[in-house]
């Protein structure tokens, strides 16, 4: 289970809402959740990419070392560069570029990105229960 120096991110997305929860030593020290918006064109890479968007941006508001784990497999194919249009939806232009802030910080921070089975643990079930 998450303990140590890491602060671990476990993000979710739904029909229409997005949610992630931050994790210290065992114990939520954040959750956010929200509605993606009310068309009726949202889909899951909308609202799993808003989680992972809002997630980084809180990170980059309180530095420190941070692992993030989804349970979407496109989405981390998209941030990563390999998949043709996902520069489309941007939610990812705006993951890459907090990313690369990260990257090129001056601060002792960090910022990784790891798959996880859905629903693989108490914290991934509590972003997925914000997102109902």
């Amino acid at each position: 289970m998450p303990s140590g120096k890491y602060i671990y991110i476990y993000t979710d997305g739904g029909p229409e809402k997005w949610a992630f929860v931050a994790v210290k030593d065992n114990k939520i020290i954040h959750e956010e959740s929200g509605v993606f918006g009310l068309c009726a064109s949202t889909s899951n890479d909308d609202t799993e990419s808003e989680g992972i968007f809002r997630a980084i941006q809180y990170a980059k508001e309180n530095p420190g070392n941070y692992i993030l784990t989804t349970d979407s497999q496109a989405i981390i194919a998209k941030v990563n560069g390999n998949v043709a249009n996902a520069t489309g939806n941007p939610n990812i232009r705006g993951i890459q570029t907090l990313l690369k802030e990260f990257k090129d910080s001056q601060l002792p921070v960090s910022f990784s990105i790891k798959w996880e089975k859905r629903l693989s643990n108490e914290f991934m079930k509590r972003a997925d229960g914000l997102c109902k």
